[in-house]
């Protein structure tokens, strides 16, 4: 059930029933030059939609922007700051929390609002015993896809091949398959014997460290992964088996009980 399209007549009978509610959180930010810089915001909303669709949950509208700092290089990126996140979210889920609502899972889409929704879970669980849990699309879909990419650096990364796929299937107007380009083979080191990851994260010697550093740092065209493998047909794959799960995991999460 969208909230926003139905009365609130509708709701207060949902919450006779039912005290669950999805929150998506997404972000608008470039995503390399082949992609709408509003890839991330859609594919979010569509799976929230779709996993309330199967579920039966509550679906709020979609929370539009995000901590994106690391893509400020790139026109069309809109950023806050972590604690604005923090604040428009946990304003927006206490007022829910006054209502009746009792379990808060996020659809998140975006690392920058990791922090702050683990705040606004525990508040919310502070002041009105609720339950919160959040799961991340992105990392759903590399461990739940089960598709074997053709391309090999980094196919998962940002604007590589699994969310340009995904995008072919689920928005394909959002895509631009004519500007793809190769990211830089291998991504931009900043030192000998460190590899670059992500904006916040290098691997060494067995490990890694964090180095908050921006993607235009080591990847001038904004992406991680070569797209030009990309395919409707292995988004389909990758988008199904994702939601699917998602929606069984928001299942489960509704029947938690954690302790008084």
């Amino acid at each position: 059930m969208r909230t926003d399209l139905v009365p609130y007549a509708d709701i207060a009978a949902y919450l006779k029933k039912e005290d669950t509610v999805l929150i998506p959180v997404g972000a608008t930010e470039q995503y390399g030059p082949h992609l709408a810089t509003g890839t991330e915001l859609r594919l979010c909303e569509l799976m929230a939609i779709e996993v309330g669709e199967i579920t039966g949950f509550a679906v709020t509208p979609i929370v539009p922007f995000n901590y994106s700092n690391m893509f400020l290089d790139y026109p069309g990126t809109l950023t806050v700051e972590m604690a604005t996140v923090e604040a428009y979210i946990s304003q927006m889920a206490h007022g829910l929390a006054s209502q009746g609502f009792k379990h808060f899972f996020f659809i998140n889409i975006h690392a920058g609002s990791l922090g702050p929704l683990e705040s606004i879970a525990r508040s919310l669980r502070a002041k009105w015993g609720t339950v919160g849990g959040l799961i991340d699309v992105f990392s759903i879909m590399r461990d739940k896809g089960n598709v074997t990419y053709a391309t090999d650096q980094a196919p998962t990364g940002h604007a590589g091949e699994m969310v340009t796929s995904v995008a072919l299937h689920k928005c394909p107007e959002y895509v631009f398959m004519d500007r793809v380009k190769a990211p830089p083979k291998p991504l931009r080191p900043f030192v000998d014997g460190v590899k670059t990851v992500s904006s916040g994260k290098v691997s060494f010697d067995g490990s890694s460290f964090a180095v908050f550093s921006d993607i235009s740092d080591y990847t001038p065209l904004g992406q991680q992964g070569d797209a030009s493998a990309a395919n409707a047909a292995q988004g389909e794959t990758i988008w199904n088996n994702s939601r699917d799960y998602i929606a069984a995991a928001a299942t489960k999460f509704s029947k938690m009980v954690l302790k008084p």
